[in-house]
């Protein structure tokens, strides 16, 4: 699978206002292909550095968990992913929470959404994900992951404190 890349665009939509966003996408041409589909005039495309400290599980934790209040306030998993777009501060997870969207209207399974994304979601978040779709506990099984992530950091974080002292 080629390696998709963050890209900055700004256009014109078709009231005449301008707009602006950032896409996940592997080439210049998907991204011009997908303005065209949301009938958006581009102006400017450009790519955008990836900062890999964005990537830290911390982030992808964070997100988990609140999916999970979502999901159990009765949130369907699209709009959830919506609004947490919508509240993400970083635009790479902005742009990541709004690609797993489209997965999802395009009837893609979350966990094979998750799976395009090596770097913010390990092989576990799979699992547990792809269980939770399976037994229609998405909530649950998205809750007791993020428990476990920050516990397994919480450790980590103990262990590195103590290898220091000595």
């Amino acid at each position: 699978m080629a390696t998709k890349r963050l890209w900055r665009w700004r256009g014109i939509d078709v009231q005449g206002a301008p707009c602006q966003g950032m896409l996940w996408q592997t080439k210049r041409l998907e991204v011009l292909q997908h303005l065209q589909q949301q009938r958006v005039i581009p102006l400017a495309v450009r790519r955008c550095a990836v900062k890999q400290s964005l990537w830290h599980p911390r982030y992808s934790c964070e997100t988990i968990r609140q999916l999970a209040s979502l999901l159990q306030a009765g949130l369907p998993l699209a709009e959830g992913l919506s609004l947490l777009a919508q509240q993400q501060s970083h635009a790479q997870w902005q742009a990541l929470l709004e690609a797993l969207g489209r997965e999802l209207a395009q009837g893609v399974a979350f966990s094979a959404a998750l799976a395009q994304w090596p770097q913010a979601f390990p092989p576990l978040y799979l699992a547990m994900i792809s269980t939770g779709e399976l037994t229609g506990k998405l909530d649950i099984c998205c809750l007791q992951l993020a428990n476990q992530q920050q516990e397994q950091q919480r450790l980590a974080s103990k262990v590195k404190k103590r290898c220091a002292t000595r």
